[in-house]
């Protein structure tokens, strides 16, 4: 019973509540205007941070929504009193994939490429948020996601600010819909039903203004997924949060696998690698056999290079526009993940991708 009931909160509170924003939330520009849908009776205006009046309203325009053009922060006023957080108008990015996309929301787990942003790496853009689902965090809200700022995750940050250069004046969101470890078969049972995790992210944002599938095929070269089964579920994927994010003609990117290699290790651990700073190569550690070596599986190997094909063959077939150039992206000691510096090439990789793909 909780759990449907969670699930019909889910659907009908964005609802409900979109007549006050939340806070954080970027809406999607549709054309130059972004629509922020408010109940008519009201005299209603927005002024931006120093308090100007930004597009006042009263009433509310017949299809019930405001107008308002790209920027932010916006503050929205309900017959002169304050109503609802803080919000903005700009592009708003679904990022869907494995542990790779996954990493760019985190900050605390390296071995699996989620690494902090350090003192020498650009901040977030002032104007940008990230929507992450939190179903069972306390605090969480009762929708089970949640608008929050890029500060710690080097990924995330890196990406938005990317974009922020390029694409000067234009407020981005980015929304986690990534999970690690997972093959194209399990990305479709988490987008596919009602209260499936990508779904309801997706619907939270609604619309959204691009899908990023971001380095995905790892778990599927390790299985052994036949290549047409990988394709069709690329186009199911993109067909299902198109519809899900409210967009059916969003721009699609997709940025192929990166290269799986060789991984590495010291006294058998890749954690005391990671921590030491070991470097792959030759050496008296290796020497001695305190390093080790743990070459790519030749059949995951083979399996990958299938993969890269399928990939290539879903954007042939589907319409998919390329997210950036994988090839050169540097891999961590387990010869998967990245490293810190591979994320922060893939991000702008993928910002350059991003704002050639959306409308100027």
């Amino acid at each position: 019973m909780t759990r449907w009931v969670l699930v019909l909160l889910a659907l009908f509170l964005p609802c409900l509540a979109a007549a006050q924003p939340v806070p954080n939330r970027v809406y999607a520009l549709e054309g130059a205007t972004a629509r922020i849908r408010v109940p008519a009776g009201k005299a209603w205006e927005v002024r931006d941070e120093a308090g100007r009046v930004v597009r006042p309203v009263a009433p509310a325009d017949p299809d019930g929504a405001l107008r308002l053009p790209a920027g932010g922060w916006y503050q929205l006023f309900r017959d002169g009193v304050p109503f609802g957080g803080r919000f903005a108008a700009g592009y708003v990015v679904l990022v869907t994939g494995q542990s790779q996309a996954a990493g760019l929301f985190h900050a605390s787990s390296p071995r699996v490429g989620a690494h902090p942003a350090g003192p020498g790496d650009p901040s977030a853009p002032p104007v940008s948020a990230v929507l992450e689902g939190c179903f069972g965090r306390p605090g969480c809200p009762p929708e089970g996601t949640r608008w929050v700022t890029a500060d710690a995750a080097l990924g995330a940050r890196t990406l938005l600010a990317e974009l922020a250069r390029l694409r000067p004046g234009i407020p981005f969101a980015l929304v986690h819909a990534a999970r690690g470890n997972t093959g194209i078969a399990d990305l479709l049972d988490l987008a596919r039903p009602a209260d499936g995790y990508l779904a309801v992210v997706a619907r939270a944002t609604a619309p959204v203004s691009a899908l990023l599938v971001l380095a995905h095929g790892t778990t599927d070269a390790q299985r052994g997924t036949p290549p047409e089964t990988y394709i069709v579920g690329v186009g199911e994927l993109v067909r299902l949060l198109r519809e899900a994010g409210g967009n059916p003609t969003m721009p699609a990117l997709q940025a192929p696998l990166s290269p799986l290699r060789d991984a590495y290790g010291l006294l058998g651990s890749g954690r005391l690698a990671e921590w030491t700073g070991l470097a792959l190569g030759s050496g008296w550690l290796f020497d001695l056999g305190f390093a080790q070596v743990r070459p790519l599986d030749a059949a995951t190997a083979a399996h990958a290079a299938l993969i890269w094909e399928a990939q290539a063959e879903a954007a042939r077939r589907y319409g998919l526009l390329p997210g950036g150039e994988m090839a050169d992206v540097e891999t961590g000691r387990d010869g998967i993940h990245w490293s810190a510096e591979g994320l922060r090439r893939a991000a702008r990789e993928a910002a350059a991708a991003l704002a050639a793909a959306l409308p100027r």
